[in-house]
């Protein structure tokens, strides 16, 4: 991979300090680590005096924790860079497919604690009563002003941006496996179809996935260098809004559909049962009448681009009326922005249902490999910028596995140093 020229720097060490470590020597302390499933800057480091073949990979070098975790948070870019130079040697190797991913997020559990309240809960018990001078007194006074005024900015942020970690500034509160909650990091992948390696990653704090589709998606279509792209989600990932920007970047979504409508009183008529009629611009429904559009009296600045669809003369003498709708006069079917394009998305869904069922085995590889082997459920890290260099270095290593299960350890050697 050539690491020397992907720009990794040294650290600074003190005038009285010792000669930096080399960067190549660190990068390859953290593949091997991040490779056995190693992730604590202090346990790396414990491997480096007790470890004999870390000792041989870094000839005999001995780093301290704070050395092993400076070179992550100095070198992102460069991490970032070796992700991409090895999908390069993947893609000559042929592994890569380039035609269809899956994408696919998760939560993980940010390095948020309650450490600040159980300090002040420790304080609180041992509190004893103090005597100060009147300089002391002053001294808290301001300290105290200063924490409110503080407190006055956060409470304003909070407002304007909802619930704020000190912590972890960049994680939310988000529902994480088993329905449970937790302060978490939500981390997105895209995986090539073919070997089921990982082509892109990305890390938001938005806690569903519906708006994250179009950007992991473009962004795998850059880390190819290819045309277009076919991505395939589940349902969780369906936003109309969304596949609007897909025609302009040459992105083929192939997404589930939650078929459920809260109008409909009973399954078998949701709003795909209704078939819409462009000539008459109107939806046709299971009994075959026309839902013609209207306009809402009271429709609300957020529904301004929403579109309805009624026709309640026709629902009040219809023999399914309690079976298909829940409303007093009738069924009203509503149009969102970009119904169109969704509806085309559907179609094509529906068309390749095959592919849409590899999905799930394609996308889930990488997961369990990295949760159960790799033993990644959590951040070490905090703040996006460095949770997402520690999430790519998880990847990387995870594509090294794959590729030595695919190739072969002494084939894929050859070949590299062919």
């Amino acid at each position: 991979m050539n690491i020397a020229s992907m720009g990794f720097t040294y650290s600074e060490p003190k005038e009285t300090g010792r000669k930096p470590y080399i960067p190549v020597d660190m990068f390859k302390l953290y593949a091997y680590s991040y490779f056995n499933g190693i992730r604590s800057s202090r346990k790396i480091e414990r491997e480096c005096y007790r470890n004999i073949e870390v000792i041989w990979l870094i000839n005999g070098l001995r780093p301290d924790f704070k050395t092993i975790a400076d070179f992550r948070k100095n070198n992102k870019k460069p991490i970032k860079l070796a992700f991409r130079k090895f999908s390069m040697i993947c893609d000559e190797l042929g592994l890569i497919g380039k035609e269809m991913v899956a994408v696919d997020g998760s939560k993980f559990r940010a390095s948020n604690s309650r450490q600040l309240l159980d300090e002040y809960d420790e304080q609180e018990t041992g509190c004893v009563a103090q005597k100060f001078i009147r300089m002391e007194i002053e001294k808290k006074f301001e300290g105290i002003n200063k924490r409110l005024s503080e407190l006055g900015e956060l409470e304003a942020a909070v407002k304007r941006d909802g619930t704020i970690y000190e912590t972890d500034p960049d994680s939310r509160m988000m529902q994480a496996n088993n329905k449970s909650c937790d302060i978490c990091h939500n981390v997105q992948i895209a995986v090539d179809d073919k070997n089921h390696l990982v082509v892109a990653v990305d890390v938001t704090r938005e806690p569903v996935d519906k708006e994250q589709l179009h950007s992991i998606a473009l962004q795998a279509k850059e880390e190819l260098g290819v045309e277009s792209i076919t991505a395939i989600a589940d349902k969780g990932y369906y936003s109309a809004r969304q596949f609007a920007k897909y025609k302009e970047d040459n992105i083929v979504p192939i997404v589930a559909k939650a078929d459920r409508s809260f109008m409909a009183a009973i399954k078998g008529y949701e709003k795909s049962r209704f078939k819409y009629d462009k000539a008459q611009d109107g939806y046709i429904c299971p009994q075959g009448h026309l839902l013609r559009p209207y306009q809402h009296r009271k429709s609300y600045p957020q529904e301004a681009d929403f579109k309805r669809y009624q026709n309640f003369e026709a629902c009040s003498n219809c023999p399914v009326r309690d079976q298909c709708s829940n409303g007093e006069k009738g069924r009203t079917i509503q149009d969102r922005p970009f119904q169109r394009i969704a509806y085309e998305v559907d179609r094509r869904t529906e068309q390749f249902a095959d592919m849409y069922k590899v999905r799930k085995q394609t996308v889930e590889h990488p997961w369990g490999t990295i949760k159960r082997a790799m033993e990644f459920s959590y951040f070490l890290t905090r703040k996006t910028e460095n949770v997402g260099t520690e999430s790519l270095l998880h990847f990387l290593v995870y594509n090294m596995k794959r590729a030595i299960n695919i190739i072969g350890t002494e084939q894929l050697i050859g070949i590299l140093q062919g």
